[in-house]
């Protein structure tokens, strides 16, 4: 173990930690402070889950890292309807101030010397009321504006109908959701950004910066410098447009058209195929360095991983076993990022891009409590002009919770047993 450690192991682990923890905060981060900018108390920002390691409290939010680093939440209030928070025929013990208010809530171990009594009703979208039945008759209270809930050690907010996620604009409450898939974009491009502005971007027109000897470009006579404009009479725009003219022409002819030191000529060139069974020739491309270079590498590559994406969600539903072999879950996702670690920083920041955009979109696809399923509730409040039953939408996403932690549990086993 010790010898593991030493030999990169904890290197592996720390990236691993840092990575999804980037991932994981810049996401909430995007949801949290548009939540905040529309008025809806935050009660809750966590990284991670599991026991709190960490936690502070700054304002109405209490801010924590816990255990288990894979993930992490922002409770927003009212996402989840306040009155679940309550059973009927429970006895509660209250809190109330010089105005009537009830200002904390509690079981009678948590508030021993307050109000007790029985819970008869609690409505939190409009009146903002809880009614009791005490020793000498029904009685019922108005809840404070900053009333909060005792559950063990557990201090939560409750909130009032104007700071509640449900009672917002529907604008609002579908730019709090697609806010974390774009943060996770926004950090992509930034991430793939930095990667450009280090190796430089390719030139336009694609131009080779060298040539590998004893291989098909080497024979041709190609030289660095050389500009390639056209690969069987298509112009080459870019370098990956290049590339994939090579790699599709395995052990085929293909005419170059170059441009050298003035002159125009066209050059055969034959392509090897190599151990993927794709086309190469051995040169390496001609790059540029600066800030605007980066940024529009940044955003090329965001867009050309994009499609990327999607045509491998595509193979999942047109391609037998593309589950199986394509998809990897949160030991395989481990298991790379640990690899990349040990090439170096700009791998692992390459790594952490791709991985940021594939959390931003798989969050925007339609699966019960993703953000693309909360998303989708809200158009459809949105055409029938009244919003979904808070409470049967809930149990949507809690029934799409469970299975989302069953099929990660089930990704996880094929995980491993493709691994070991």
């Amino acid at each position: 173990m010790i010898a593991w450690l030493l030999t990169g192991g904890l290197k592996s682990i720390i990236a691993v930690i840092v990575v999804f923890m980037v991932l994981v905060t810049i996401h909430e981060f995007g949801h949290f402070i548009v939540a905040k900018k529309a008025g809806v108390l935050v009660p809750r920002f966590a990284i991670g889950f599991g026991p709190a390691l960490f936690r502070f409290k700054k304002g109405e939010t209490e801010y924590s890292i816990r255990l288990f680093p894979l993930g992490g939440y922002v409770m927003l209030a009212g996402e989840v309807p306040q009155e679940q928070l309550f059973k009927m025929g429970e006895t509660l013990s209250v809190h109330v101030n010089d105005a009537g208010e009830i200002t904390e809530i509690s079981d009678p171990r948590g508030l021993p010397n307050g109000i007790q009594g029985e819970l008869k009703q609690v409505e939190m979208q409009h009146d903002y009321t809880m009614t009791l039945q005490l020793q000498d008759g029904v009685v019922s209270y108005p809840i404070s504006k900053k009333a909060i809930l005792l559950n063990g050690k557990d201090k939560i907010p409750l909130a009032p109908p104007d700071r509640q996620m449900h009672q917002k604009p529907l604008l609002a409450r579908m730019a709090i959701v697609l806010a974390g898939p774009f943060m996770n974009v926004v950090l992509t491009v930034v991430l793939f950004a930095i990667v450009v502005g280090v190796i430089g971007a390719p030139k336009t027109p694609p131009a080779i910066a060298s040539v590998v000897p004893n291989t098909p470009a080497a024979s041709a006579g190609l030289h660095a410098g050389d500009v390639l404009e056209a690969v069987n009479g298509q112009t080459m725009t870019n370098w990956n447009q290049f590339v994939m003219a090579i790699q599709g022409n395995p052990n085929h002819t293909v005419q170059l058209k170059i441009e050298r030191k003035g002159k125009t000529f066209n050059l055969p060139v034959r392509p090897e195929k190599d151990s993927q069974g794709v086309g190469f020739i051995g040169v390496s491309p001609a790059t540029v360095h600066g800030p605007a270079m980066a940024i529009t590498g940044g955003v090329t590559q965001t867009w050309s991983y994009t499609q990327l994406i999607f045509d491998a969600l595509g193979n999942l539903f047109t391609h037998k076993n593309a589950f199986v072999k394509d998809m990897g879950g949160p030991v395989k996702i481990v298991a790379v990022i640990g690899q990349q670690a040990q090439l170096g920083m700009l791998n692992l920041v390459n790594l952490t891009a791709v991985l940021s955009l594939n959390l931003a979109i798989f969050n925007l696809l339609p699966i019960p409590a993703l953000d693309g399923s909360r998303f989708l509730f809200m158009l459809v409040e949105g055409i029938r002009g009244k919003p979904i039953d808070p409470r049967k939408e809930y149990l949507v996403h809690a029934i799409g919770f469970a299975i989302l932690i069953l099929f990660t549990v089930f990704r996880t086993y094929l995980d491993v047993t493709q691994l070991f």
